[in-house]
């Protein structure tokens, strides 16, 4: 397993010119593991991200943010907590229909917590 961060995933973070990375294809159907910050989308909370910064929206940044989709994933409680989570699973890179009903271009599959989630710590209020 690979720990891999948002810079190897994505070309000029925190500007209008952000891409997906050529190293995303590339470790598309590898384990890694990613350290993030959990949100929802505002068009749909089914869909939980992991986004490279806390406290952004991936709905409604004025600039484009770096995320990957979790499909499936869901931690229980509230999960709108400026702490950083280390999550492992299957990345995948690619057009994709999820179960949830919704496309995605980069995912972490069978998403599972590494480190970071302590008993309690997802019950503060939402920002």
């Amino acid at each position: 397993m690979q720990t891999i961060s948002f810079r190897d995933l994505f070309d000029h973070i925190g500007t209008q010119r952000m891409t997906f990375s050529k190293r995303a294809e590339a470790l598309s159907g590898e384990e890694v593991e990613l350290r993030g910050y959990l949100a929802a989308m505002h068009s749909d909370e089914r869909q939980i991200t992991l986004a490279g910064e806390p406290g952004v929206c991936p709905d409604c940044a004025d600039k484009p943010v770096a995320y990957v989709h979790l499909p499936g994933f869901s931690p229980g409680g509230d999960l709108f907590r400026p702490q950083a989570v280390r999550l492992k699973g299957r990345l995948s890179y690619g057009f994709a229909a999820v179960a949830e009903g919704y496309a995605t271009f980069l995912r972490l599959e069978n998403a599972s917590v590494a480190t970071g989630l302590k008993p309690g710590l997802l019950s503060g209020k939402r920002k």
